[in-house]
């Protein structure tokens, strides 16, 4: 029997109806909980060297990735893993100087708990970023410099270049973003020169508290 658009549009429906019926919905997952509590604090300092405007406050954030362990299983035909496995929390800067500022993450900043139905679920801290919005030529453009948890806790600070005519990645970027180096990264560009980059430097405060 040849398949016409009107029993084309009768099969649609018909395979419509079953999915309603049985069903067929998009998943919901539990929203992820900060911890009211947090202990383990770990101070942080950012300084910028040579920045080519003036230096605003940044944002600052950690991100935490959640034990793959304690997630649903993984989808049947695709094995994708629809569950969020990381979780970001904002904390306040303060302003030292014009280009120095400090803040404290907090290392147990997520709450662990069943939110999955598969056991608690721990975290762990992957990396740490401050985020500023400079402004050049009356346009804005954003930086973020990132450190991982092992970097600091390996090297004490990080050193994020970039390049001072602070132009975005891509020309008609919405919103604007600079590109960025790391340590690691600039040592491997033999062709980029130091003069042209201003720093920011990511360090953990070895002296104690911020406050």
């Amino acid at each position: 029997m040849p398949l016409t658009p009107s029993r084309l549009s009768a099969l649609i429906a018909i395979a419509t109806t079953l999915m309603a019926l049985t069903g067929c919905k998009e998943r919901t997952y539990p929203t992820y909980r900060e911890n009211p509590t947090p202990k383990s604090a770990i101070p942080i300092r950012i300084k910028v060297t040579d920045a080519p405007v003036d230096v605003p406050v940044p944002s600052v954030f950690a991100q935490f990735e959640i034990d793959p362990l304690c997630l649903p299983p993984t989808k049947r035909f695709t094995g994708a893993q629809l569950a969020p496995r990381t979780h970001k929390v904002r904390y306040p800067a303060k302003r030292i100087s014009d280009t120095q500022f400090i803040s404290t993450v907090f290392e147990d900043a997520m709450e662990i708990a069943d939110y999955h139905g598969r056991g608690a679920c721990t975290w762990t801290m992957s990396f740490i970023e401050a985020s500023f919005p400079f402004v050049i030529d009356n346009r804005r453009i954003g930086v973020s410099a990132a450190t991982t948890r092992d970097e600091l806790a390996s090297l004490t600070t990080e050193t994020i270049r970039v390049r001072k005519v602070l132009s975005p990645l891509h020309p008609d970027q919405l919103p604007a973003w600079a590109g960025t180096w790391n340590s690691t990264a600039f040592k491997n560009r033999s062709d980029l020169n130091p003069a042209d980059f201003f720093t920011i430097e990511i360090s953990v405060e070895t002296g104690g508290s911020n406050q």
